[in-house]
């Protein structure tokens, strides 16, 4: 078995090699306000999202929610584009708000 060498026999192997993390550059002040702008539209959007979903079914916002947050929080991680980690962010910061205005919402 020639290729079936033990690596720990070899001090080479012991060294872990350096992760390969492409360097991102800072953001400007136009992606700053770019980005901004985005989150607070994504954000308001799933706040709307939930009032028009809560006429249609009680439990609607509920899934609003979750959905937004959940969406959020995987895409955010898996996009590199700024403004698409601004809406994952916008979709999160609208998911939060609209747990914290749910007690406005007319059950009548």
């Amino acid at each position: 078995m020639a290729g079936m060498e033990n690596q720990l026999d070899r001090p080479e192997a012991a060294e872990a090699p350096p992760e390969d993390q492409p360097h991102q550059p800072r953001a400007s002040a136009r992606d700053v306000v770019l980005g901004s702008v985005v989150a607070a539209l994504f954000a308001l959007s799933v706040v709307v999202a939930a009032i028009l979903a809560f006429d249609v079914n009680p439990a609607g916002p509920v899934v609003v929610v979750v959905a937004a947050i959940v969406t959020g929080s995987f895409s955010y991680r898996r996009v590199g584009d700024i403004a698409l980690k601004s809406a994952a962010v916008g979709l999160v910061v609208g998911g939060v708000a609209a747990i914290l205005l749910w007690p406005f919402f007319d059950v009548s």
